[in-house]
Formats: C-alpha cells, structure tokens, sequence
C-alpha cells in the first residue's frame, strides 16, 4: 500500500505540474518532447488528388519554414480532414473561403506548380513523410494556426477568438486546438511517460 501510495502522490505532482504548463502558452514550446508516444493517429489514406493539394499548400503556406514547421501545416490539414468537421478530404480543407489564404488569393499560380518545381519537390518530400507516419503530428492535434504577427498587423493588434488561449510556437506559425475545451483532450492524449517528458524535459523551439 505504500508503493501505491508514492505513485498516486506522484501522479497529483505530474497532473498538477502540466497543468501549469498548459496555463503558460509561452512552455507549450516544450511540447514535441512528449508528443511521438502519445499524438493521435489521424487516417493517412489518402489518393493522388489529395496528396497534390497538400503538397501544394505546404508549398504556399510555409515556404520559408523548418521541416517541422512545414509538416505541422501539414497535420493542421490533416487534422481538418479526420475531424469532418470542415471536409472529408483533402482538396475540400484546402480550397475551403477563408481557411487557407493562398488558396484565395494565389490559386491558379498553385494550381500551376509544376511537380518538377524544387518548391513542389521539398513539400511533396515532407507531405510523403507525413503520410507515411515518419514524422509525427508536432502540434498535437492542432485544427488552426497563423502567423501573429501579420494578423496582429492586420486586425489592429488583435487576434480571432480562437487564438484567445496557449498555443504552440513553430517558427513563424502558432497553432491552436480550440475545440479542446480547457486542454482536457491535449492531455487525455499523451501518456503517462509524455508528460513526465514534457514537464521535465523540456527542448527548445
């Protein structure tokens, strides 16, 4: 019973330590450390036609991004597509008024991206990655992301409802889970081992 009794205290600690950290948006950049043992799984089928969108909106959305950050804009659409709430596939997410701007005001020269393009190469090489499974989903689930500081230039220094809690910093994007409610499902979703990771491991950004 003693035994037990150090876990449970334990598990108080480590529950009461992330949830610390989940309060601090700005200790969210720790959060990759914990992610790979406990990020859902999202369907990876996908065809010819969907795979083409998403390598192009990697394309346009995050040309200037680390590999990380061009996969989490990848998982973003990813996400969309598992949740359907926005749409069943691909090319539905993408071209969806309003979701993803490249697409509303750049779409022919998207639509016109060669596959031989080495803008089209380097996104098709980590959509392929993400499909695959070997890079995991480094935003947890996130369904939404911007860059803060073009849309805090363009709403007056404010940001959407949505980006009203923590988010997590990739580069020049942050992205946002705002269906979950408190972060109870950012959680819920890592293990026991992430958490611990995630609270006394943290990597930088």
């Amino acid at each position: 019973m003693q035994g037990r009794g150090v876990w449970v205290a334990l598990a108080l600690v480590v529950s009461a330590g992330a949830l610390l950290v989940f309060e601090d948006g700005a200790s969210l950049c720790a959060a990759p450390a914990g992610f790979a043992g406990g990020t859902r799984q999202i369907p990876r089928t996908h065809n010819l036609v969907e795979r083409d969108y998403l390598i192009k909106t990697i394309a346009f959305e995050a040309p200037h991004e680390s590999d990380k950050g061009k996969a989490a804009v990848a998982y973003v659409v990813l996400n969309r597509k598992n949740s359907r709430r926005w749409a069943d596939n691909v090319k539905d997410v993408v071209t969806q008024p309003w979701q993803f701007e490249p697409w509303m005001t750049r779409r022919k020269e998207m639509e016109n991206l060669s596959p031989d393009d080495p803008r089209y190469k380097d996104a098709a090489r980590i959509a392929d990655a993400v499909f695959s499974g070997d890079i995991p989903d480094p935003t947890a689930g996130a369904t939404h992301f911007l860059n803060p500081v073009v849309v805090r230039q363009r709403r007056g220094g404010s940001l959407p409802a949505w980006a009203s809690g923590g988010g997590y910093a990739i580069g020049r994007h942050t992205f946002y889970a705002p269906d979950r409610p408190g972060g109870t499902a950012y959680w819920a979703g890592l293990s026991f081992g992430g958490i611990v990771k995630l609270i006394f491991t943290p990597s930088a950004c």
